[in-house]
């Protein structure tokens, strides 16, 4: 019971719903790390859900590992196992075991932005396109911005049909994939991107993980872009999904 000292009755309500959806609507300063970090443990200390069963998403590093600290001083002990990150660190997680059944190995690396640019002014350069012509960084927002909507080639240079940056744009797109594989890497992301083609190809895996993850919770759950909301939507299929919302938004879920 340590774990709801100090609670409000909302916040305490927040913590103590077990099974089904929950949202949870927050402005700044209104403690919800401390409602997140509660409930996880509650979860674990109250009802015996296993740290591993359960996947939470933050959108920093720092925020991952504060909640991190602030699960395991509730509980007075380590929470091993507990799945808690960004979204990218917890997708390259994911990765690391299933990259095989990809065409990866288990050593994948994953590019950072300079990488990227990098291997965009080689296919470039291969198909006779001046990088002054079409900056390689300009090309990568691109990409970026399509990969994270979710659209291939051909949905990237239907959306500026008469746009040459676009035109060419999506011409490197389709290159960057089996280019990626080739140097047995992904970008970052590819790393939201892949799980998702995990689970289309093999939808075993995707009941394995849905099965392992009986609780999912996400932060800042009004910055998801699409590719991340398909994987809380993919893996939270079961209805045990803790969302929280910056308050001060109208938004719906």
């Amino acid at each position: 019971m340590e774990v709801l000292l100090g609670l409000n009755p909302e916040q305490r309500a927040a913590v103590e719903l077990v099974h089904g959806p929950l949202l949870v609507l927050a402005g700044a300063g209104s403690g919800k790390t401390r409602v997140l970090t509660a409930r996880i443990a509650n979860l674990i200390d109250t009802h015996g859900v296993e740290p591993t069963r359960i996947f939470a998403v933050t959108f920093t590093n720092k925020a991952a590992a504060e909640m991190k600290h602030r699960v395991s001083t509730l509980l007075r002990r380590e929470a091993t196992g507990l799945w808690i990150g960004t979204f990218h660190s917890l997708s390259a997680r994911l990765l690391r075991r299933e990259a095989e059944l990809l065409g990866f190995t288990r050593q994948f690396t994953i590019y950072d932005e300079d990488d990227r640019e990098a291997l965009i002014r080689r296919l470039l350069d291969q198909r006779g396109h001046s990088p002054k012509t079409y900056p390689p960084r300009a090309i990568a927002s691109l990409i970026s911005a399509a990969k994270n909507r979710m659209q291939g080639p051909e949905a990237l240079e239907a959306s500026a049909p008469f746009d040459r940056l676009a035109k060419v744009a999506a011409e490197i797109h389709a290159a960057l994939g089996p280019a990626l594989q080739a140097a047995n890497a992904m970008d970052f992301d590819d790393l939201m991107l892949h799980p998702l083609e995990l689970f289309r190809r093999h939808p075993e895996r995707l009941a394995a993980y849905r099965e392992r993850f009986a609780f999912v919770l996400v932060d800042e759950f009004q910055d998801t872009n699409r590719a991340q909301y398909e994987l809380i939507r993919a893996l939270g299929s079961h209805g045990n999904v803790c969302v929280v919302l910056y308050g001060d938004r109208k938004s719906v879920v």
